[in-house]
């Protein structure tokens, strides 16, 4: 309680604060109610969602930041994004709480039914994502994402070291193009996680390219990585096509972890709640293994823009 009061006396400070006049604010709301086969019951959880984001110069140079602020059902509260960037249009570096490039979009991910990341038996990080040293990995994580841009095309390099045991610790090298309907986005990874023993090193590489189709966008997804373990080398592999089509989304996800196979499927769509801009998206999955494991269920999540 203390906390959450802490928290909502630094929003108010912020928010009355003549010198952040010029910070956007905005929140919302999202809630989902689920059901799982393997979970054999209902659960619910959801967060509501403060940002305050500002940015001051042009584009011979800028400095940028942005905070997000998350009051959780489960009665607490957590920084998603924390960040500051500095730069101009041609080159800029961002630090602080972030998430670098999206490698492999999972689209309406509303809701994923696949018995969870690493449960297939592995040692290691679970499905390749190419998304191990993207960020968020720990609080006192160090990250730091250089991205140079050149016309339709650009360069991330992102480098990220933590202290904190289940973290991840490496660097992360990406590139970008548009062109048109299409954009491609390609990227390693290479590093080390602190919470396997002998901080088990790991390396990959992954990418996705997007079309626009009928009014949406479809994205197909490649990732591999491979984990140095104890008792040798584990290999992961991932293939997903994904799409979303307004409010409409579908996906379908082939995995391999070390010999044992996994296909995931999932839809979602969105209906508006009256002439609010809330939705209510009702949202299924699901997923069976090549050892006879099958997992399903089903999702409502209720999104309100304040």
């Amino acid at each position: 309680m203390q906390r959450f009061i802490k928290l909502s006396a630094v929003m108010a400070a912020v928010i009355a604060a003549p010198a952040f006049a010029a910070a956007t604010m905005d929140a919302n709301l999202e809630l989902d109610t689920k059901y799982g086969n393997q979970s054999r019951g209902m659960s619910q959880g959801g967060r509501v969602e403060f940002n305050v984001a500002g940015k001051a110069g042009d584009d011979n140079g800028f400095i940028a930041g942005r905070g997000t602020l998350l009051l959780q059902k489960t009665g607490g509260a957590a920084t998603d994004d924390m960040w500051g960037q500095i730069g101009t249009k041609t080159a800029d570096v961002k630090f602080g709480r972030f998430e670098a490039a999206d490698l492999y979009p999972a689209g309406k991910d509303v809701y994923v039914e696949e018995g969870g990341s690493g449960a297939l038996g592995t040692t290691g990080l679970g499905h390749a994502r190419t998304n191990e040293l993207r960020g968020r990995v720990s609080s006192d994580a160090a990250h730091l994402a250089l991205t140079v841009n050149a016309g339709a095309a650009s360069f991330e390099l992102g480098v990220i070291e933590s202290k904190t045991a289940a973290s991840a610790k490496g660097v992360r090298p990406a590139v970008s193009f548009n062109a048109g309907p299409v954009s491609v986005k390609l990227g390693l990874e290479s590093g080390n996680v602190t919470s396997l023993p002998g901080a088990t090193k790991f390396s990959g590489f992954g990418g996705t390219v997007g079309f626009g189709v009928a009014g949406g966008t479809v994205n197909l997804n490649l990732a591999s990585r491979t984990d140095k373990v104890a008792g040798g080398d584990e290999k992961h592999t991932s293939v997903g096509l994904v799409g979303v089509f307004g409010p409409a989304g579908i996906a379908v996800i082939s995995d391999k972890d070390v010999g044992v196979k996994q296909t995931t499927a999932y839809v979602a769509y969105s209906i508006p709640v009256f002439n609010t801009g809330a939705t209510v998206t009702p949202a299924a999955s699901y997923s069976k293994r090549t050892s006879g494991q099958s997992f399903t269920g089903a999702a409502v999540r209720v999104n309100y823009a304040f």
